[in-house]
């Protein structure tokens, strides 16, 4: 049994340094596989991650703004 970690899109927006609406758009638009538990959205952590380093300016949104700030640097 895998462990996902799911997060919601207002946490994800903080952790990637991008606004709730960017992760709500991307989920409209299909970018963004979502899961919904008791009425709310929740987003695999890991298609997050791969979501916001398809885009040059995500990457560099999460790596300013989001939680790339408290990391020295990337090992992945």
């Amino acid at each position: 049994m895998s462990s996902n970690i799911r997060i919601s899109p207002s946490i994800a927006s903080l952790f990637f340094g991008v606004s709730e609406r960017s992760i709500r758009r991307a989920v409209w638009k299909k970018e963004l596989s979502v899961i919904v538990h008791q009425g709310r959205y929740k987003i695999n952590l890991n298609d997050l991650i791969i979501w916001s380093n398809k885009k040059p300016s995500r990457r560099k949104k999460m790596d300013e703004e989001g939680i790339g700030q408290y990391v020295e640097k990337w090992k992945i």
